[in-house]
């Protein structure tokens, strides 16, 4: 079992999977989505988050949309021990609608999804959040805030808002005064958004969990870029923070590989 980190009541592995490469979103080019969708049968799937069992991850985490809502409750069904870390969906129309729904498929916790966080910010709307917080604690599972905007992290902070856990994109992707037409995704990865972040997770009280810490990608080359990128991670984060990492394993053991960085960045980091 890897190190864990505590939300609310639980113990979760300080290294999380995601789930955006099982319907082909690799936030990188059109190639590799085709290239994920055709590995990722459910077979290969299960195969794959059996294989993060066996490298010490307990969780995994992705948005209430009925495709990996189905294949993570399938895989639960068949004897899988994952937990589910659920996003709620983006709209703030359908919040409560979809919020009934993923409970019938029992996560051990819901944030509240980055992109709707950052459409608040970008609206003016952050007053909404503590009342979004509210809505998922009638349920009585921990409820998290995640955004690509550390301004939208820091004011859940400073108003007091006490989501059980944070959840912050180390690179800022819906940035409304960049040009967003650098790449086939149309998103635009800037290196010092990093720094900005990862300085904002060291200033909020709960445990937080960052993504998008090997940039969806561009910060594999090889197999020590990706190292590196986990022991700055967890250099720079809070004692008992974590990281989410979508996991494409048709090339590499990605489950064994990221949770050895995984061991190895917090031995670093606690000087051991």
């Amino acid at each position: 079992m890897l190190p864990t980190m505590k939300i609310g009541d639980l113990h979760v592995s300080r290294l999380i999977v995601g789930s955006n490469p099982f319907t082909g979103k690799s936030h990188l080019t059109p190639d590799v989505d085709a290239d994920m969708k055709a590995h990722f049968t459910e077979d290969a799937a299960f195969a794959m988050l059996r294989r993060c069992e066996q490298a010490g991850i307990n969780a995994v985490q992705s948005r209430g949309s009925m495709p990996v809502m189905g294949l993570l409750h399938r895989y639960r069904m068949s004897g899988g021990n994952l937990m589910w870390l659920a996003q709620t969906g983006k709209s703030l129309a359908t919040f409560e609608e979809e919020l009934d729904e993923m409970m019938k498929y029992r996560p051990a916790a819901v944030c509240i999804h980055g992109e709707l966080s950052d459409e608040l910010y970008l609206c003016g709307m952050l007053d909404r959040l503590g009342g979004l917080l509210n809505k998922i604690r009638r349920y009585n599972v921990p409820c998290g805030v995640c955004s690509h905007f550390p301004q939208a992290l820091a004011y859940a902070e400073e108003h007091h808002l006490k989501p059980d856990y944070y959840m912050a994109s180390v690179y800022n992707l819906f940035q409304p005064d960049r040009s967003h037409d650098v790449n086939p995704t149309g998103e635009r990865f800037e290196d010092s958004d990093v720094p900005v972040m990862y300085q904002t997770i060291r200033s909020l009280s709960a445990p937080t969990i960052a993504l998008k810490i090997l940039g969806a990608g561009r910060k594999c080359e090889t197999q020590e870029t990706v190292r590196d990128c986990f022991i700055r991670a967890f250099a720079e984060m809070k004692p008992g923070d974590g990281v989410l990492v979508g996991m494409f394993d048709k090339y590499d053991d990605q489950p064994m590989l990221d949770a050895a960085y995984t061991e190895e960045a917090i031995r670093l980091a606690e000087g051991k």
